[in-house]
């Protein structure tokens, strides 16, 4: 097979384009135990098995911090620090496996599972994390 590679220049235009695409984009939370991810995974399946806690809403990524060369190779874009948490009176709690991602029309884009599931059952319990999309390398 030949080699493919993105050199560093190429690599940055790509994540460019990409965080372009995903301004006003949103990150959205599915329960552990409803999907299992693969590549014919569909939005209607992650809709289906959407986080429904006390307090939950998808939340809103405006803009995608710059790309940057990525110390693992390639150029890489962050969504930066999101953070989901339950809210008072605890009345609907949920164990959420993972995230995808909708762009501004609501098209599926990407999806991820977290390393271990995360209950959100009562006060305290939350998720803070940041998507990390890698291209090239």
């Amino acid at each position: 097979m030949p080699v493919l590679i993105y050199p560093n220049a190429g690599s940055l235009w790509l994540a460019g384009k990409v965080r372009t695409a995903l301004a006003a984009s949103e990150i959205r939370l599915f329960k552990a135990g409803e999907i299992s991810l693969g590549p014919t995974t569909t939005l209607a399946e992650l809709v289906a098995a959407e986080a429904d806690y006390t307090g939950y809403g998808p939340e809103a990524i405006a803009a995608w911090f710059p790309p940057l060369l990525n110390p693992l190779g390639g150029s890489s874009i962050e969504s930066g620090l999101v953070q989901f948490d339950i809210s008072s009176p605890y009345t609907v709690p949920n164990v959420v496996a993972g995230w995808w991602i909708e762009d501004s029309t609501g098209a599926l884009v990407v999806a991820g599972e977290f390393a271990s599931t995360k209950a959100l059952v009562g006060e305290g319990d939350g998720i803070p994390f940041n998507v990390e999309l890698v291209f090239g390398g």
